[in-house]
């Protein structure tokens, strides 16, 4: 028996050896920021005005709606205040309570900071709520009146850029800046756009690096509150892909940065 548990010691060793460098491998081959879906995004979804549907030839279809909606063209505002809450807001739900009025006070002041910023010295707390999913269930009208109208962005001075031309080179740029956010715990907002009919941001919070130089990002879809969606960076094409959305059949998109510094 000491003869046989000799023998295996080292066969031993070598087996928790490799599962730790298999370990070691997984963990760098997904890099994240300390961003969880479930907990730090909203509850309620943005819609879009028109009416759309993808056939099953993957064919986009683009109608008017039978009946309006009421929270629309906001990917712009939820991607934005998805990471201010991140960066600027802390929950705390062990202490009290406060009014209406006093969340709506607190909801604005931290979507007036710049998302690029440093932001206060002391983040802004949301007392009474675990996360942001939980204070939206229970706050869901207040949080629309109060996180930002959506007529600003369609004025923003860089929307222009979505009906131009992308060099392959600048979409190879972005891979690698989202990659290197994510890996020093950055959220980023990203604006995809196929012009005429992809015109959308959402917001990156992990990254797999796969064989080749190609990456997939995983993303917060203001359009799918509780689902992630994926962006894959094809480096032998220089080129973005999202996958199938209920507004987008799938396939290449341009990627433009957003919420960044003026000065960059």
């Amino acid at each position: 028996m000491g003869l046989i548990a000799a023998t295996r010691e080292p066969f031993v060793k070598q087996r928790l050896c490799i599962l730790f460098l298999v370990l070691c491998a997984v963990a760098s081959a997904r890099a994240a920021t300390d961003f969880n879906l479930h907990r730090d995004t909203f509850a309620f979804s943005n819609d879009t005005l028109w009416q759309y549907g993808v056939d099953e030839q993957g064919v986009l279809h683009i109608s008017h709606r039978d009946k309006p909606v009421e929270f629309a063209h906001r990917c712009f505002v939820l991607s934005r205040a998805v990471i201010q809450f991140h960066q600027f807001a802390r929950f705390e739900p062990k202490q009290s309570r406060v009014s209406r009025e006093e969340y709506g006070r607190r909801i604005k002041a931290v979507c007036r900071i710049p998302v690029w910023s440093k932001g206060p010295k002391e983040k802004i707390v949301i007392p009474g709520y675990v996360d942001l999913h939980d204070f939206s269930v229970a706050y869901e009208g207040l949080l629309k009146d109060d996180l930002g109208n959506w007529l600003p962005s369609y004025f923003r001075l860089g929307n222009w850029r979505m009906c131009m031309g992308h060099l392959r080179a600048g979409q190879a740029a972005a891979a690698r800046w989202l990659a290197e956010s994510i890996d020093r715990g950055q959220l980023r907002a990203i604006y995809l756009a196929r012009f005429p009919h992809m015109n959308h941001v959402v917001v990156v919070y992990a990254v797999r690096r796969e064989a080749q130089g190609n990456m997939t990002f995983t993303v917060y879809d203001p359009n799918y509150p509780n689902e992630s969606a994926w962006v894959f960076y094809r480096a032998s094409e220089r080129s973005f892909e999202y996958e199938p959305r209920w507004y987008f059949p799938g396939g290449r998109v341009n990627v433009m940065r957003v919420f960044i510094s003026p000065l960059h």
